[in-house]
C-alpha cells in the first residue's frame, strides 16, 4: 500500500535547505507508520475498495496563516500549532473508505490536510527542550490521528492518544533529545 504525502509552502524560508528534506522525509514515514494496523483499519479498508494507497496533504505555514484557518473552519480566532481536517469518518482508528472515496486519477485515498504553524513548532521544540524535527514529528503524529478518528476530549482518550503518538515516534526512533 502507499503513504503519499503531498506538501504545500504557503510561506517562503519556513525552512532551512538543509532541514526541509530530513523534515518531509520523516513526516512520511510518521504518516506511513500511523497508518499500520495496529493504529488503524485504514489500509485494509482501502485495499477492500482497490485503492492503491492513501494520501494526505500537510500545508506549512506561519502563526497568522494558521490563525486563518483556525477562525474559519473552528471559530477560534487565535493561532495553535497544528490543525487537522479528516475527508473520512473513522473513529478511533475503525471505520471504512468507500469506492467513492478513491480519486480516480491517482487510484488513492484522500484522508484529509494537516495544517502546521512552522514558527510555532520551532517555539514549543525550544519550549519543550527537543529537536525542531521531532517537534514536527509530533506534531504530524497528532494530526494523522485525528484524520483517523482519534481525539484528546475525555481524559482516557488524551491518554490513549498520548501512548499512541508517543509508540509511533518512538518505533521510527524519533525521541526527546
Amino acid at each position: 500500500m502507499k503513504h503519499r504525502c503531498m506538501f504545500r509552502f504557503e510561506k517562503r524560508k519556513l525552512f532551512g535547505a538543509d532541514d526541509k528534506k530530513d523534515i518531509l522525509s520523516s513526516i512520511a514515514d510518521v504518516f506511513r507508520e500511523a497508518c499500520l494496523p495496529e493504529y488503524s483499519c485504514v489500509e485494509a479498508s482501502c485495499s477492500e475498495t482497490g485503492a492503491k494507497g492513501v494520501e494526505v496533504c500537510i500545508t506549512f505555514t506561519d502563526d497568522a496563516g494558521i490563525q486563518k484557518y483556525n477562525a474559519e473552519h473552528r471559530g477560534i480566532d487565535r493561532p495553535t500549532d497544528v490543525l487537522s481536517f479528516p475527508a473520512i469518518g473513522f473513529d478511533r482508528g475503525k471505520g471504512s473508505a468507500e469506492f467513492f472515496d478513491i480519486d480516480p486519477e491517482t487510484n488513492m485515498v484522500f484522508l484529509g490536510d494537516v495544517v502546521i504553524s512552522v514558527p510555532r513548532a520551532r517555539e514549543q521544540a525550544e519550549k519543550f527542550g527537543h529537536s525542531f524535527k521531532r517537534e514536527i514529528s509530533f506534531l504530524s503524529a497528532h494530526s494523522f490521528l485525528h484524520l483517523l478518528g482519534y481525539d484528546h476530549e475525555k481524559p482516557k482518550d488524551e491518554k490513549e492518544m498520548n501512548r499512541l503518538q508517543e509508540k509511533i515516534l518512538s518505533d521510527l526512533g524519533i525521541v526527546r533529545a
